[in-house]
């Protein structure tokens, strides 16, 4: 089987084109493709296939093989169609777990090839995240783990995030362990992103994310517009900032309250073949 790796500000992905491809168990695929040391290694498996409601089907699996939503996966993906010459067009319509997802494909003076997604109208309400409380707002939700009592806003963004406000400087290269029992924490019966958040100036955002079954990773989408519309319905950002990850920043807008958009840069790392037969 032939495979794409590709990668976003450091969210790395394999990326399997599946249009003429029989249906298969992606879920046992993406365990073994995606384990580090022992298969490709990446934080989730893309594909692409056939859809009759869009101009492709975009599904994810994470590490784990729990199927998901992800912004720079779907970004990753438009840039391969764009750079395989599969479409003749720079604006692309996935179907996704998420409904119609809308991406933009640019390039500028330096041949970066850039996408930009509509990842949709974001939620608060406990109900979408969802929240296992008797409460209708997401925002302000206190929690605790490990012995300490902490704040999460938690906002929907195609895949639920808690975003937690602190001093990201304090863990720029180890994400608290805390977030793997936040991440499972009795509140969130579906599990959930936590992405800790630094407000610098109400244009830029300081962003880490360990994301549900996967774990830490160096740069997240979902998770930059979850900071986003958080900080900015607490009143600390505007409608569009740079949101800085370790592995890179991505402008994302949230014009209106409307649509959340976020864009940065994506690319094809290299290609192979996968040997090893789907258990």
């Amino acid at each position: 089987m032939h495979f794409t790796k590709v990668e976003a500000i450091g969210n790395h992905f394999v990326l399997i084109d599946a249009r003429d491809l029989p249906e298969m168990d992606w879920l046992a695929l993406a365990t073994q493709m995606c384990a580090r040391g022992f298969g490709v290694g990446s934080d989730g498996l893309l594909v692409i296939s056939g859809s009759e409601s869009a101009d492709f089907r975009f599904r994810m699996w994470n590490p784990d093989g729990t199927e998901d939503v992800c912004g720079n996966g779907m970004r990753c993906g438009a840039v391969f169609l764009v750079e395989k010459g599969l479409v003749e067009k720079s604006s692309i319509s996935f179907e996704a777990k998420s409904g119609i997802v809308h991406v933009d494909v640019s390039i500028d003076e330096e041949g970066i090839r850039y996408a930009r997604v509509n990842m949709g109208v974001p939620s608060t309400r406990a109900g979408d995240i969802p929240i296992a409380l008797p409460v209708d707002d997401g925002l302000n939700v206190p929690l605790s783990a490990e012995g300490q009592m902490y704040v999460a806003n938690c906002v929907l963004v195609g895949t639920p995030h808690a975003v937690i406000f602190a001093d990201v400087s304090h863990f720029w290269e180890r994400i608290p362990p805390v977030s793997a029992e936040i991440e499972r924490h009795p509140l969130f019966p579906e599990r959930i992103n936590v992405t800790w958040c630094h407000v610098e100036s109400p244009d830029s955002l300081v962003i880490r994310t360990w994301e549900r079954g996967v774990g830490p990773t160096l740069g997240c989408g979902s998770g930059a517009c979850a900071a986003l519309v958080a900080a900015n319905l607490h009143g600390l950002a505007g409608t569009s900032a740079s949101v800085r990850s370790p592995g890179g920043v991505l402008q994302v807008e949230w014009p209106g309250r409307g649509d959340v958009f976020v864009s940065g840069p994506a690319r094809i790392v290299f290609e192979g073949e996968w040997k090893q037969a789907v258990a």
